[in-house]
């Protein structure tokens, strides 16, 4: 231990003397001592009067830049370098090296690197401390040369004042600081006490000061290395006013020009551009020297009142004030050089969370973590992490980020909103407005307007009017001349007042609400037309903002003093469109009042359908009160179909449109229209269809239209009796195709070239049809609720050659199939008339008992005529009418009457396809009839009790010739009766009916003549009344199940000129 403890202290003992050594011996060859420092700095006194002539010619060359009467103007020291002037009095070296001047002035001229203009001299710094200052440089002062060293740093104790000479010629921008107890570094000036200063006519106070110094350019070899000032900071209790700029500095306000400012504004109180600005902030002040920038930080506060008690606020957490120069132009011809005037704001930069910006004169409220405004253009800009918003006299904006740009007066400027967003706007006399869209709502100019576009599932909502949503929605807009001529208060948000819509492109999913108008597109592009206004109407009117078609403007209601009701009174409707399609245009009229939808256009699966509004009705609940009660829903009036489609005066009375497709599809009120052009005239009450095309028509009443036309009474028994009128069953339709054209008038529907109508089972085919309704169809939504019965189809008329198939069932469940071909056929079915003109035919077949017209049987019946299959009441009966001239009947009566040349055939058929030829060369089958007369008229009878079956009647006059397979009639008149199986053959008076009888080819023929002859064919009874000729031969009677011949029958009598008849006769149907 004790070895380890000497060891140390020999160790101590070298170290000490080695460090005393080098103190004697190195030290006083390597540095200097003070006192030959302080013996250098001794002038003798030629020196020091060469030192102040050489300080008198420097002061010159500093010119005004210290006042008249001021210490540095008497004699002072002046060291000087390229840069930087000091000046003193007294001094003396301190221990440290350092230097003691009292009283000590800095003057810092202005770099010429940095400002080789030599119109722009830059900025002069001079820094004074009354009470002395202490330097320390990088070299001992030269007093004989007047060299100043470099400065490394220093104080200045007590008052100090730091002022800046203007930047330029004429600019406003001074800079004077006044504090105490200022720290220099080598680029830096710093103080923790308070601070008064100035800048240009603004001014502040702060604590903790920090000036930031430029480095000189270029090398650093003689002086300090300062070439100007860079910031000033102050880090704590700021106050700023600022005042006396050319510009505003919060937004919605207008410089007022000095003309226009009043008397008492310019001898008296502050215009409102120069009303001062006065900020605080709980952090620091930065005044960026080099950059003309001014920045508060930690809840700053702005502030601005004017004359009239308005009053302009921001509050934010950063506030950066952009300067720039005032170029003087008149400053500048007088020097003839450029001359740069004073400061004025460009533009304000705020952040915060967030910043809010409030104008009460302007009515402006903004809101967002960063504000952006330049002054001279009055842009304004919002954006931030969250949503910003913006408040204007009335219209609200929300969005991510909002950039907006007023343009000149009348002028609505340009604007940015990237969404999501929304915006809301009620102005006076029209209705509130509201915006939204996901992606962006732009303002721009466009050529001599501007265009407003919005993207992103846009949607604008008109109160109460309407609503148009689509992906994008650009809108262009018209400004009126004369807005642009008349002033207006400036402000944030767009001035509207003067532009007017002039088109419209909606794209992407558009749906449009309104009205009138209700349409889905992919595609909607709309026109604006701005009729002028009438002479009546106030010049000071306000016009409608609106931009959709079919939104109608509020106007004023003159009160009317209640009236009591009495009974339920129909309040006027109007339709409403509801159309669809690829791409549909439009054409609105803008009014003050009421815009309207003048046209409108549809291409791509076009679906157009007007809806009738639900009636409304007045229902009293008190003595004069009334409350709308709806009495049925809405139902739709007209609905069109197709590829094209082009609408006229839309919402007018006298609308039209013309549609186009593969087919075109138009129905209405029942009416079910198709074709390849379709043409509908409201005004004209016109549907017209340009080619092939087929239409449905309604047939009210439960009445079917064309079942029945085959021909009266020959078919089966029908279903109703009553007339159409007063049918009550749920009503049919009429279908009808064609291949020329159709032509409809809402009375008169006509159709050309092959038409084929189609009525439940019945078919007719004609060169050319009119269907005539029983009252007029209005096409109109008005005309579509008046009255509760509905049109029916009253008449049809076919021409150019008609022919109708028809089947038919009766009650019994009996079949029955008619056809008829004729040249022209009119049918009524109000009276159940029809007629037809010929040639023509008639066929029909039917079950039924076939008329069987054989002739009693004489005494040689039984040997000599073969026997006649016997009649099935369920066996086919077929009947042929062939006519010149034409015929006439009644459906509801079941008859029906042919007319000159009539040649009819009756008789028995296997199967429904199955004819009769009266004409076949090998004569009549068996139990047919032949019937050739000059008219024939056939009726179909009531089901008689006991019948299965409705019976026929037929009535044969002129010239009968009727024809079986063993007997052959002639006879003015004939007659027959399913029924009472009664065959009546008469005469006319001039001449007999006359019967002539050959049972088989080859054997003799028997004959009668009389003026009339009645055949029981059941009962086998012949009576004969005014008889002429009788041949008895021919009237024997078999008997059934005998084989005997019988004498002649007893039931056979002969009366002349009305002598009585035998009393086993039926009573005579006439």
């Amino acid at each position: 231990m004790e070895h380890r403890l000497g060891r140390t202290l020999r160790v101590f003992l070298v170290v000490l003397s080695a460090a005393g050594f080098y103190r004697l011996a190195v030290v006083p060859w390597v540095e200097p001592r003070i006192h030959d420092v302080g013996a250098s700095l001794e002038p003798t006194p030629e020196e020091a009067a060469l030192i102040r002539s050489r300080a008198d010619r420097r002061l010159a060359v500093l010119g005004d830049v210290f006042p008249a009467g001021s210490w540095e103007r008497e004699d002072p020291i002046v060291l000087e370098s390229r840069q930087m002037r000091l000046l003193f009095k007294q001094y003396h070296s301190l221990p440290d090296g350092r230097v003691n001047l009292v009283p000590c002035t800095l003057v810092i001229l202005p770099d010429n690197n940095r400002t080789p203009d030599s119109q722009s001299a830059g900025r002069t710094i001079v820094l004074r401390a009354p009470q002395g200052a202490v330097l320390e440089f990088d070299e001992p002062l030269d007093l004989r040369q007047g060299r100043l060293a470099k400065l490394i740093g220093g104080s200045l104790r007590g008052q100090v004042t730091i002022r800046g000479t203007p930047s330029a010629e004429g600019a406003d921008d001074d800079i004077e600081i006044a504090t105490r107890d200022v720290e220099l570094e080598a680029l830096e000036i710093r103080t923790d006490e308070m601070v008064q200063f100035r800048y240009g006519r603004s001014s502040g106070s702060g604590r903790a000061m920090v000036a930031q110094l430029l480095p000189r350019a270029g090398p650093a070899d003689q002086g300090p290395n300062i070439g100007g000032v860079d910031s000033i900071r102050l880090d704590r209790d700021v106050r700023m006013r600022l005042e006396g700029f050319a510009g505003s500095l919060l937004p919605g306000q207008e410089p007022v020009p000095p003309q226009a400012a009043s008397p008492a504004e310019s001898t008296g109180s502050l215009a409102p551009a120069e009303a001062p600005v006065l900020v605080s902030c709980r952090g620091s002040l930065c005044m960026n020297m080099a950059a003309n920038m001014i920045t508060f930080e930690d809840h700053v506060d702005v502030v601005r009142t004017v004359p009239g008690g308005s009053t302009d606020q921001i509050a934010c957490e950063l506030l950066s004030i952009l300067l720039g120069r005032v170029e003087d132009p008149a400053a500048a011809s007088a020097v003839g050089g450029d001359v740069r005037g004073g400061l004025k704001p460009l533009e304000i930069q705020a952040k915060g969370t967030p910043v809010v910006a409030r104008s009460s004169g302007a009515g402006m409220e903004a809101r967002g973590t960063r504000l952006g405004y330049e002054i001279a253009t009055r842009r304004i800009l919002l954006d931030g992490d969250g949503p910003v918003s913006l408040i204007v006299q009335g219209t609200e904006m929300e969005a991510r980020s909002i950039d907006y740009c007023p343009g000149p007066p009348g002028d609505p400027g340009s604007l940015m909103a990237v969404g999501p967003g929304w915006l809301k706007t009620k102005s006076a006399g029209s209705p509130p407005l509201e915006a939204r869209w996901q992606k962006w709502l732009r303002m721009r100019p466009d050529g001599n307007g501007h265009v407003a576009s919005l993207a992103g599932a846009a949607e604008i909502t008109i109160e109460s009017q309407g609503r148009l949503s689509a992906s994008e929605v650009h809108l262009w807009l018209d400004i009126a001349p004369e807005s642009q001529t008349i002033p207006s208060p400036q402000a944030v948000g767009p001035n509207l007042s003067g532009v007017k819509p002039s088109r419209m492109l909606a794209r992407g999913m558009v749906e449009i609400d309104v009205e009138q108008l209700t349409a889905r597109t992919d595609r909607m592009e709309l026109w604006f037309r701005h009729p002028v206004a009438p002479t009546a109407v106030a010049v000071g009117a306000p016009a409608s903002p609106s931009a959709l078609p079919g939104v109608a403007a509020p106007t004023p209601e003159k009160s009317a003093p209640p009236k009591p009701v009495k009974e339920k009174q129909a309040l006027p409707t109007h339709g409403r469109f509801v159309a669809t399609g690829a791409l549909v245009r439009g054409m609105v009229s803008m009014s003050p009042h009421n815009n309207q939808l003048e046209e409108i256009s549809l291409e791509g699966q076009v679906h157009l359908l007007e809806e009738s509004r639900a009636t409304v009705s007045q229902t009293p609940i008190q003595p004069g009160t009334t409350v709308p009660v709806a009495d049925k829903p809405a139902e739709a009036s007209l609905e069109i179909h197709g590829d094209q489609l082009q609408l006229t005066r839309a919402t007018r009375f006298d609308a039209r449109a013309i549609v186009s497709g593969k087919p075109a599809k138009v129905k209405a009120r029942g009416i079910d229209l198709e074709g390849p052009l379709v043409e509908f005239d409201r005004g004209r009450n016109r549907l017209t269809v340009e080619g092939a095309g087929r239409l449905s028509l309604p047939i009210a009443n439960g009445m079917n239209g064309l079942e029945s036309l085959g021909g009266a009474g020959l078919g089966s028994s029908p279903s109703a009796r009553a007339p159409v009128q007063n049918a009550g069953g749920p009503p049919g339709t009429l279908d009808v195709t064609w291949q020329g054209r159709m032509d409809f008038d809402g009375l008169t529907a006509r159709f050309i070239d092959r038409v084929v109508t189609t009525s439940g089972a019945t078919t007719l085919r004609a060169g050319s049809l009119d269907a005539i309704f029983s009252q007029q169809i209005a096409f109109s939504a008005e005309g579509m609720q008046r009255g509760n019965q509905r049109a029916d189809i009253a008449r049809i008329a076919c021409g150019s050659g008609v022919r109708i198939q028809s089947e038919s069932i009766g009650e019994d469940g009996s079949k029955s199939a008619e056809n008829l071909f004729v040249r022209d056929l009119l049918f009524d079915r109000a009276t159940g008339g029809v007629s037809g003109s010929g040639p023509g035919r008639l066929t029909s077949t039917r079950f039924g008992q076939s008329p069987g017209l054989s002739m009693p049987a004489g005494p040689q019946g039984a040997t000599t005529q073969p026997a006649a299959p016997t009649p099935r009441p369920d066996e086919l009966t077929y009947l042929g009418v062939d006519f010149q001239r034409g015929m006439r009947g009644n459906i509801n009566q079941r008859t029906m009457e042919f007319h000159q040349r009539v040649e009819a055939i009756w008789g028995p058929v296997a199967g429904w396809g199955d004819t009769l030829d009266p004409h076949a060369p090998g004569g009549l089958p068996p139990r047919a009839i032949g019937i050739t007369s000059d008219g024939l008229g056939v009726a179909q009878t009531p089901q008689a009790p006991g019948h299965r079956r409705s019976s026929m009647e037929l009535i044969a006059v002129g010239n009968v010739l009727v024809e079986g397979d063993s007997f052959t009639a002639r006879s003015a008149r004939l007659s027959w009766s399913e029924a009472k199986d009664l065959l009546v053959f008469e005469g006319d008076g001039r001449s007999d009916a006359q019967l002539f009888r050959q049972v088989k080819l080859g054997a003799p023929t028997s004959s009668a003549s009389a003026g009339k002859i009645l055949y029981w064919r059941t009962l086998n009874q012949v009576e004969v009344n005014d008889a002429r000729y009788l041949d008895f031969d021919q009237f024997g009677a078999s008997m059934p199940g005998k084989g005997a011949t019988a004498p002649p029958p007893a039931n056979v009598r002969a009366t002349r000129h009305g002598q009585p008849r035998s009393a086993n006769a039926p009573e005579d149907p006439r």
